[in-house]
């Protein structure tokens, strides 16, 4: 299954930065579609029946579609900042009372920033400037990709989480396009605050690809000091990009509050 999804994602890759637009979005959720049943699967064991997950950068909400039809009874937070993918996010789930979405970002500040679009794929939508107007030939875009901006509201995870009284969160979800450093950042200060510490997805980029490898390395870093399980990243990388699985201390997803462990 890995080396099908990784041919799968250098494909979905190359198709991001050609340039080519996409035809619909059936199609394109169709060639995702191995790749998000994957990320669903690794997070599966680790999120109970009833339990709470957050979907960070949810884009047309086909991760959570997925993990709602395996997870009937779990409940979620969507956030997508890109208002026409908030607009389909809540148009699918409609009907689903287990399901709010946000349009918003999530990170490690608050305020209002500007988001990058590359409007012939779904999926290329990042506040890395850096990345979006990457003209290496590695880049995920062309010297001649269409970059579109909107101004999009960023809030900070704890904050958001604190202000909404949440306690608890069983998994979280990542991709937001090598902005995931500091989605981590932010969530951080509420899982020393509460000790519950939940099982997260990440969307990492391979370090000699990413404009703010530095940045990216020691959110992670901090996470390990926090206590989660130490990951190879280049292990977990599908070509340029890959998700890292985090798993909180002891193997369980809540610590006793106030106490947060240190490694090992």
């Amino acid at each position: 299954m890995f080396h099908r999804t990784r041919r799968l994602a250098e494909k979905v890759l190359r198709r991001m930065r050609s340039g080519v637009p996409t035809r619909s979005l059936e199609e394109w959720e169709s060639k995702h579609e191995p790749l998000v049943v994957a990320a669903v699967e690794r997070i599966l064991p680790h999120l109970p029946e009833g339990g709470l997950f957050l979907d960070i950068g949810a884009n047309v909400g086909a991760f959570s579609r997925v993990l709602r039809e395996l997870r009937p009874d779990a409940r979620g937070i969507l956030f997508e900042p890109v208002a026409k993918y908030a607009a389909i996010c809540r148009e699918r789930f409609a009907d689903d009372d287990h399901i709010e979405v946000v349009n918003i970002a999530l990170g490690d500040e608050n305020g209002q920033r500007t988001i990058f679009k590359a409007p012939h794929n779904y999926g290329a939508n990042s506040l890395v400037q850096e990345i979006m107007h990457d003209r290496r030939p590695e880049a995920f875009v062309r010297p001649d990709t269409v970059i579109e901006e909107e101004t999009i509201t960023l809030r900070r995870v704890a904050d958001f989480l604190t202000e909404r009284g949440i306690e608890h969160v069983d998994v979280v979800k990542s991709d937001t396009e090598g902005y995931d450093y500091a989605v981590l950042d932010g969530l951080r200060p509420w899982i020393e605050r509460t000790g519950c510490f939940p099982v997260v997805l990440a969307e990492v980029l391979q370090e000699d690809f990413h404009p703010l490898v530095e940045k990216q390395r020691a959110a992670l870093e901090a996470m390990f000091q926090l206590g989660y399980g130490r990951v190879d990243v280049g292990e977990e990388l599908n070509w340029l990009v890959g998700d890292v699985l985090l798993l909180p201390p002891g193997g369980t997803q809540q610590s006793p509050a106030g106490n947060v462990p240190t490694a090992e």
